[in-house]
């Protein structure tokens, strides 16, 4: 698990490296949650320096800290940061295969405050319809988590923005079905 203090010294590394970035994975939600532990990774989905046309800058960048690199899924830059005593995965991602994020989504990430550290990350409900949109198992089962806890109270999700950030999508009523089937109120 990456706490939240690693989460920041983690961006705050790569921001003061000129990575520029917003997160779009799952600290997203556990941090709308309150927990100081923010999941397993940092996905962020990457603009400068580009993931796909200059990973010589990764390789440059994780050499002269001594940061790991690996690959995501993908084929995109991955790297293992120290923040601390905690290792923490940074996974860049594109717009590259099936995975899509609309440019929408990107411009109005809002700008958040994680243990003193400024970043920009996608809104909740804009996270949640990325998930529906990939369907992975994994992904539709965290749906399903995310709606129990939404259902339960614990988390603030607006309908209208779900249906909304779906629209920007070609398959829209897929993922809508995907939202309703793991339990949303849409």
């Amino acid at each position: 698990m990456v706490s939240k203090k690693a989460f920041a010294e983690a961006v705050r590394s790569l921001l003061d490296e000129g990575f520029r970035f917003t997160v779009i994975g799952g600290s997203v939600v556990e941090l709308a949650l309150g927990r100081k532990d923010l999941g397993d990774d940092i996905d962020v989905f990457g603009e400068k320096p580009s993931p796909v046309v200059e990973e010589e800058e990764y390789a440059r960048v994780a050499e002269e800290h001594g940061w790991t690199l690996g690959q995501t899924w993908l084929g995109t830059p991955r790297l293992l940061l120290r923040a601390g005593n905690e290792e923490v995965p940074v996974e860049f991602y594109d717009n590259i295969y099936d995975f899509y994020v609309p440019e929408e989504i990107l411009a109005r990430a809002g700008k958040t405050r994680v243990s003193g550290v400024t970043v920009r990350m996608v809104s909740l409900e804009d996270h949640i319809v990325l998930k529906a949109n990939a369907g992975r198992g994994s992904d539709i089962e965290r749906l399903k988590e995310i709606a129990r806890l939404a259902n339960k109270g614990k988390l603030r999700v607006d309908p209208e923005k779900l249906r909304e950030a779906a629209s920007l999508f070609d398959d829209e009523q897929v993922i809508l079905r995907r939202l309703r089937d793991a339990g949303f109120k849409l």
